[in-house]
């Protein structure tokens, strides 16, 4: 149940968290021949089920010593209603949990059930599409990739075009939230796995995208905007004209979601004349990626513990007219991201797993399968500021050095004086360091206490971006680029290329109607005065410095009286 949850919804409730741990609790110590063996009995003992179940659990979360802080009343009464499926049509936590479980019938639970000589194949018929009914709509595309059993491949029951729900057009998905939503109900297990998966809790990977609902617009009024708009920028080369400040965000493993993977994102973001950055653990190698398409192409470096392979990485850049190296900062080790972790490679998937550029594969299960720890096994976590110089006598001054992953003001200006030529404020998604700052919130750190690192080099900004508003704030308090990761594979894995591009034209439209709204047609005109920050004001910190603004006392030292 908790694998199936966290792979339908990572961002669960704490009380649908706990319900679903508490579905089965001491469910079966009421025995079925307690009620009479007729229908109406069936219905009567599982209510009680529920209701005894619900009632033990609320008693257990309650009076439990190990639950500190004692959760509150309300939140165990939530508890208690969920496992009884209360209110289940119409209260969506209860209408997951029950999805959930149908899902948990049909992977691990049908097989066994389905070969009792006693159920022959209508009451087997009877039953798929009894549980297929309990469904929402979304989740019932996921429950007919469970392969039929021999009994009912050939019934006619199951083959009715109702019980078929096919992939919607691609026009008809008018949001980035429908790419997303489409994605968690269409991937298999692993690939699914591996998109949603973020550090331990999510608070980062939720904070990211909901922080930007906290600042607000303020919108001018009376101001001519009724000519054609132009997102045309430079991104870390003056030379190079993007369509867009909106780029691709170095992405891993492209083969898990579509047999053409990164190839397929570099033809969407030619076609759109938007940059595409280059991962480490692509599934294509560096020339397979850069010989398509003639839009900006950007590296995303992870460090390798053998320097040479990094080095012939680097120098292999030559001639592939890539703009930038950006040597990613903010993932020495990889982060705990039990979704990845909980799902082992399916067989299907193995050659899909393979990163040449990182010379690493995925083919074992359990923790140490886990996609992202074994794709950044070969990382160095003894990189260090040195290494930025060692980077480019690599790559030569042509080519630009970006730092990936900064997430604090002192580490900006530190970038600064490096010399490094632009930054990428990221927590890698959410997936590496959970409760670290949402990105949105750092950009408002600097130019709160750095302001003048946007004018010595270049600042973009990725994580929780879904909306051209999102795109709109964050380019208004200094943002030179926006980065989308996710979403990016989210519309690979459904439509290709022609995916990837409908994600990027959506937030672009949005972008542009943002802008005439607050009464703008130009990049050139966006300042932070369009963004009321006050909701988020007090978790800027003051100055640069390392130090507590009032907790003095540290380790191995002592507090002054």
């Amino acid at each position: 149940m908790t694998r199936w949850l966290a792979l339908r919804k990572p961002d669960a409730s704490p009380a649908l968290q706990l319900a679903c741990r508490a579905q089965h609790f001491r469910r079966w110590e009421l025995p079925r021949s307690s009620y009479p063996m007729t229908r109406a009995g069936y219905l009567t003992w599982r209510s009680k089920q529920k209701s005894v179940a619900a009632s033990q659990v609320a008693e257990l979360l309650a009076s439990s010593e190990a639950i500190q802080p004692p959760l509150p009343k309300e939140e165990i009464d939530r508890v208690a209603a969920l496992v009884r499926k209360e209110n289940l049509k119409n209260d969506e936590e209860t209408q997951i949990l029950e999805d959930v479980a149908c899902l948990v019938f049909l992977d691990d639970q049908f097989d066994d059930f389905e070969s009792k000589p006693e159920i022959d194949q209508d009451k087997i018929v009877g039953i798929l599409r009894k549980t297929w009914g309990k469904m929402s709509a979304p989740y019932k595309t996921h429950g007919r990739s469970f392969p039929l059993p021999p009994a009912c491949q050939s019934s006619p029951q199951l083959q009715h075009p109702k019980m078929t729900l096919s992939k919607p057009p691609l026009s008809s998905l008018l949001s980035t939230h429908d790419f997303h939503q489409l994605s968690l109900t269409t991937l298999p297990p692993k690939p699914l796995a591996f998109l949603t998966s973020t550090a331990t809790d999510s608070h980062t990977h939720r904070s990211n995208t909901t922080t930007y609902s906290l600042l607000l617009l303020r919108p001018r009024i009376l101001i001519p905007v009724h000519k054609p708009i132009s997102l045309c920028t430079t991104l870390l080369s003056s030379s190079f004209l993007c369509s867009s400040p909106i780029y691709a965000s170095a992405t891993s493993l492209g083969k898990l979601f579509h047999p053409r993977g990164e190839l397929e994102i570099a033809e969407a973001c030619s076609n759109l004349n938007i940059a595409q950055v280059i991962s480490t653990s692509a599934s294509f190698t560096l020339e397979e990626i850069c010989s398509v398409g003639n839009h900006a192409k950007h590296f995303q470096l992870y460090m390798d513990k053998d320097r040479e392979n990094s080095k012939k990485l680097l120098k292999s850049l030559q001639g592939l007219g890539v703009k930038s190296v950006w040597l990613t900062v903010d993932a020495p080790v990889m982060g705990k991201r039990e979704a990845d972790e909980r799902v082992p490679v399916a067989e299907e998937d193995k050659e899909k797993v393979l990163a040449p550029m990182g010379g690493t594969s995925c083919i074992t299960e359990g923790e140490e399968g886990a996609l992202g720890r074994v794709m950044g096994s070969y990382v160095d976590a003894s990189t260090c500021w040195d290494d930025i110089k060692w980077v480019r006598e690599q790559v030569g001054e042509e080519v630009k050095i970006v730092l990936k992953g900064v997430q604090t003001g002192a580490d900006a200006k530190k970038a600064m004086r490096e010399g490094v030529d632009g930054i990428v404020l990221s927590n890698h998604g959410g997936r590496s360091l959970d409760t670290s700052t949402a990105t949105i919130l750092l950009l408002l750190e600097l130019q709160k206490n750095c302001p003048e690192v946007f004018d010595k080099m270049e600042v973009m900004i990725d994580g929780g971006v879904m909306r051209g508003t999102d795109v709109f704030k964050a380019l208004c308090l200094g943002a030179k680029g926006v980065g989308i990761g996710r979403g990016v594979l989210c519309g690979l894995a459904g439509y290709g290329r022609d995916g990837v591009s409908r994600y990027f034209e959506i937030l672009s439209k949005e972008l542009e109607t943002s802008m005439r709204m607050c009464g703008v047609t130009s990049l050139d005109e966006l300042h932070p005065g369009f963004v009321n920050t006050r909701a988020v004001d007090h978790l800027i910190p003051d100055g640069l410095g390392d130090d507590h603004p009032y907790a003095k006392w540290k380790r191995g030292g002592k507090s002054k009286l």
